[in-house]
């Protein structure tokens, strides 16, 4: 019998092995990381008295992600899956989400379209194995400070379409800014998954993404319809590896990929 419940403090660390190697995810520290507070909603599969897998969903006003789902290879073909999806899908519902968005991997898109997901994007993944160019910072980039958080809330608003600034919180004491006349144009979340970049412009983004860059972030994924990144980083010699589906549940969101330079990460966009 599989019980699906919210997951114990006392077993996060048992998930350090659940992550496929490609993922390149410390999924306790993850968890660890945002435990306990409200946007957060970790959950585990339990069989046979053991943790056989892993979800969670991050709540940002009437936006819910459902993110990393991960079943341990023995335990797969039993659903478990689908019922780790089914409960995330529940939940948001009951908080009320207009709109329910994960990443899906190979192995999962055909799970998630059965349930009711459809693909709205995709999401290009870049690799190089090259050295890190070192690109010479702009002026117009500084670390952030508190009063910038406000601006900073309402450009991220304006570009992902999700109210999620108390998640966004957690990340803001590393961030970055790219800054005309005091006007802020563009920012960077370095510990928000691999670094999330948003920007009203793309001078203002590929400037952020080449600070990034040169900080050895040479794993790089960013929307497909960013034709602006997709552009420097092919002509930088990066490789596409893969095309990853963003799918939706409900309502589309009113968000703009032309406008997102750095994926953060798959259970958040």
């Amino acid at each position: 019998m599989i019980e699906i419940r919210k997951i114990l403090s006392s077993e996060i660390n048992l998930l350090q092995n659940f992550p496929p190697e490609d993922w390149n995810l410390d999924l306790p520290k993850l968890i660890s990381y945002h435990f306990g507070f409200d946007y957060f909603y970790p959950i585990a599969a339990e069989l046979e008295n053991k943790v056989a897998g892993f979800g969670n969903g991050i709540l940002n006003g009437n936006t819910g992600w459902v993110g990393n789902i991960i079943v341990l290879p023995e335990y797969r073909r039993q659903g478990i899956g689908v019922q780790l999806t089914l409960r995330l899908v529940d939940y948001f519902k009951t908080k009320g989400c207009s709109s329910q968005l994960l990443v899906a991997s190979e192995m999962g898109k055909n799970i998630y379209n059965r349930i009711g997901f459809r693909t709205a994007a995709n999401y290009n993944v870049y690799k190089t194995d090259e050295a890190p160019v070192i690109y010479p910072d702009s002026p117009r980039i500084r670390a952030a400070e508190m009063k910038d958080f406000l601006k900073i809330k309402i450009l991220d608003s304006e570009i992902t379409g999700e109210k999620r600034s108390g998640f966004i919180e957690r990340f803001f004491s590393s961030a970055f800014i790219y800054e005309t006349n005091k006007f802020i144009e563009g920012f960077y979340l370095p510990d928000l998954g691999a670094g999330f970049i948003a920007a009203e412009n793309p001078e203002a983004g590929l400037e952020l993404l080449k600070f990034k860059l040169s900080r050895n972030s040479l794993n790089i994924v960013v929307p497909a319809e960013n034709n602006a990144a997709n552009k420097f980083l092919k002509d930088s010699g990066f490789q596409l590896l893969r095309v990853m589906p963003r799918m939706v549940l409900g309502e589309n969101v009113a968000w703009k990929p032309e406008l997102i330079f750095s994926r953060g990460a798959g259970y958040c966009g």
